[in-house]
């Protein structure tokens, strides 16, 4: 090609030339071509690594949520009482571990839904594509020169530079766990101990307390993507405020802000002020959980049916109220077996108590519990027929205090 530039005057035709000044032309384009599909390409994959990442890290931001969950069922409690507030962690620190696994940065974690079961993280690569000398902006050029807001390409050099972002929403599936109870003594209050849990999701149905296999559980609790967050916000505590009920349920700390327990309350008054929220509600055999009143079960030693009731037993209200009080790090099971033996509690003598102590009737197993109010009073849902009230204290067997 160079010699018939060379010799197109001697030959005096200018075709030769021509011809060879459009190969090299087309040879330039396509070298360019080749160097922006190249650049197209790495953009690409970028996307693809930083889409890769994104989604891991919103997987494993769940994922001490599921194994919180697994364990609450794994002891014979509710796995809905699991809640983000209880990880001791932030999301970002979950998301974090993931995304360095997959060569991004976690750029945003965010929690959503009332127990913090949806996440969404927002990653960028660790690497770069470094913008050419021409793309760059004023700013840009004084922040390379000044070496400020750099990032690394794939071959280790530092300039200023794109990487490849990606968004990822993952959520929490918890299964459906039914409960079946030992029968009760005869002057029981409330339920009997746990006789065994079944939890049902994609994987079937599982036997998960008593000797559950935690890897079967497990594989119950699914995490998975999804598009959209929830439109629940998380504010990082159970919420203890349900709805405000109507007829003869009603969250009078719903209903009345000023009624709402405040957050600076030492422990066993906010215990005591979270019982308070549900008074007038009725007594359901069986009936109450972490957020608040439920439809009871059947039946009681009596023989009443709690399905025909929508309210608490004398433990499922003390169980609300430690719940809340503790913002959802203390989850006691619904038998008041459980509740006196739980280890989190210390047992107090009864001539010393104080408001938010869980207060235990019968031995050696108690048949009834309610919450000391202070002054000579407590708060309880004594029985079938009657209602969540404050009463005169009566004659205690043992006493323990949470918090």
């Amino acid at each position: 090609m160079l010699r018939r530039i060379r010799s197109a005057g001697r030959y005096g035709g200018d075709a030769g030339v021509a011809t060879s000044v459009l190969v090299m032309g087309m040879a330039v384009v396509l070298a360019a071509g080749f160097l922006a599909f190249g650049r197209i390409a790495q953009a690409g994959d970028m996307r693809n690594r930083a889409q890769i990442g994104a989604d891991a890290a919103a997987l494993g931001t769940l994922a001490p949520l599921r194994d919180q969950a697994v364990n609450l069922a794994l002891t014979g409690i509710d796995p809905s009482a699991a809640g983000y507030w209880a990880v001791g962690a932030s999301p970002e620190s979950a998301a974090g571990k993931f995304a360095d696994e997959n060569d991004v940065r976690v750029t945003k974690a965010r929690l959503s839904g009332m127990a913090g079961d949806t996440a969404m993280v927002q990653v960028a690569t660790k690497w770069c594509q470094l913008k050419n000398d021409d793309e760059l902006t004023d700013k840009e050029r004084d922040d390379l020169r000044n070496r400020r807001n750099l990032c690394t390409d794939g071959t280790g050099k530092k300039g200023i530079g794109r990487s490849g972002t990606a968004t990822a929403v993952a959520k929490l599936f918890i299964p459906e766990c039914s409960f079946e109870y030992w029968d009760p003594d005869e002057e029981a209050t409330g339920l009997g101990p746990v006789q065994r849990v079944v939890c049902e999701g994609a994987g079937g149905r599982v036997q998960v307390f008593p000797n559950g296999n935690r890897e079967s559980v497990t594989r119950l609790f699914r995490i998975r993507l999804v598009d959209d967050e929830d439109p629940v916000a998380y504010n990082g505590a159970p919420s203890g405020l349900g709805s405000a009920g109507s007829g003869s349920v009603v969250n009078h700390c719903a209903t009345d802000e000023s009624k709402t327990p405040a957050e600076d309350l030492s422990f066993g008054a906010a215990v005591v002020a979270w019982s308070l929220c549900w008074l007038g509600t009725p007594y359901a055999w069986g009936g109450g959980n972490y957020s608040g009143p439920t439809r009871g079960i059947c039946c009681s030693p009596g023989g009443y049916d709690g399905r025909n009731y929508f309210g608490f037993d004398c433990s499922g209200l003390t169980l609300y109220a430690v719940y809340q009080a503790s913002r959802g790090r203390i989850a006691l099971g619904h038998y008041t077996g459980n509740q006196i033996a739980d280890p989190r509690g210390t047992p107090v003598p009864t001539n010393q108590l104080r408001p938010g102590d869980l207060l235990f009737f019968g031995t050696p197993t108690p048949h009834h519990v309610a919450i000391y109010y202070g002054d000579g009073k407590m708060v309880e849902a004594p029985q079938t027929g009657d209602v969540v009230k404050v009463t005169a204290l009566r004659s205690v067997d043992a006493a323990r205090r949470f918090g």
